[in-house]
């Protein structure tokens, strides 16, 4: 493979050489991210058909890590099984969506008591700066801006619980609620209400108030969750 070679991944996605020399240590999880990647950004289109050898081909690496990555998607739900080297991409529905949000209330909730009871302050002080930069990206309705700031306000809340495994299983389900909403309805980010819940949620947690920082993700959760569902069914 030249240095000037492109692989794609479905219709619409390029990678070049140099994002290939970017590999992390672990092949097999830069071949799971890059996948899921695609997926979560919809570059690989609902409903399309993915297979272990195209894959590989593409990546330019063997069909083991592929078949890994293939297999722990499929377990996410991001790729719904077709045979034991092929998948379909997921399609849109209003029960997947409604079960997705409610193992994610059930995971935020939890990292969130969890960052409350011990999480370094360091951590609760980055959480309150985020839930600030959603506020900002709110009023300028920054949708970009705002999903950023987003995902790294749960994502550092996620950290701070100190659970790994917890984290893990908030990674591969939020990577399934983002490609549900962004692939879907796409323009509904930017919310003033969910910036001032992300401040309550902050405030709680440097309160070190458990109690107060569970019932509140939990009810931001569900609300960000209710208004997915509710545009999803006006889209459909």
């Amino acid at each position: 493979m030249s240095d000037t070679s492109q692989l794609r991944i479905g219709p619409a996605v390029t990678l070049n050489a140099a994002q290939l020399a970017q590999r992390p240590d672990s092949l097999a999880l830069w071949v799971y991210n890059t996948i899921r990647q695609t997926i979560i950004e919809g570059q690989l289109p609902a409903g399309s058909k993915v297979t272990e050898a195209r894959l590989a081909k593409e990546l330019g690496v063997s069909k083991t890590p592929v078949r890994e990555a293939l297999l722990r998607l499929k377990e996410i739900g991001l790729i719904e099984a077709n045979g034991p080297t092929t998948g379909r991409i997921v399609s849109p529905s209003l029960e997947i969506t409604r079960n997705a949000y409610e193992v994610r209330e059930s995971l935020e909730s939890t990292s969130a008591r969890l960052a409350a009871e011990r999480g370094e302050r360091g951590l609760l002080i980055t959480a309150q700066r985020e839930a600030e930069r959603t506020v900002v990206a709110a009023d300028r309705r920054d949708n970009a801006a705002y999903r950023e700031a987003d995902e790294a306000f749960h994502r550092t809340i996620a950290a701070a619980g100190g659970n790994d495994h917890l984290a893990r299983l908030l990674d591969d389900i939020n990577a399934l609620v983002t490609a549900l909403r962004q692939r879907d309805i796409p323009g509904m980010d930017a919310s003033p209400l969910c910036a001032e819940q992300h401040m309550q949620i902050a405030a709680a947690l440097l309160e070190r108030n458990a109690t107060e920082a569970h019932r509140l993700m939990s009810e931001h959760v569900r609300h960000v969750g209710a208004e997915v569902l509710a545009q999803f069914a006006d889209a459909h």
